[in-house]
């Protein structure tokens, strides 16, 4: 796929940029991390990643309202 439509597909599909990370943090290709991973597994790992992303964005909004 040439570049611009994959980033396009990842635009309009942001699991596919999470595969991307995925792999990339389990050093695999995507394509191996697929046939490797059960789709349950996956999901988790995106929830898992999802609610880290959301504790450390309320870590960093309270800290800020600590220092005003």
């Amino acid at each position: 796929m040439p570049p611009k439509a994959t980033y396009k597909a990842m635009e309009r599909d942001p699991s596919l940029e999470f595969d991307h990370f995925l792999a990339q943090k389990l050093g695999m290709t995507v394509e191996r991390m697929n046939r490797e991973m059960s789709n349950a597994e996956r999901v988790s790992w995106e929830i898992y990643y999802g609610r880290k992303a959301q504790r450390e964005e309320l870590a960093m909004k309270t800290g800020r309202k600590g220092r005003k």
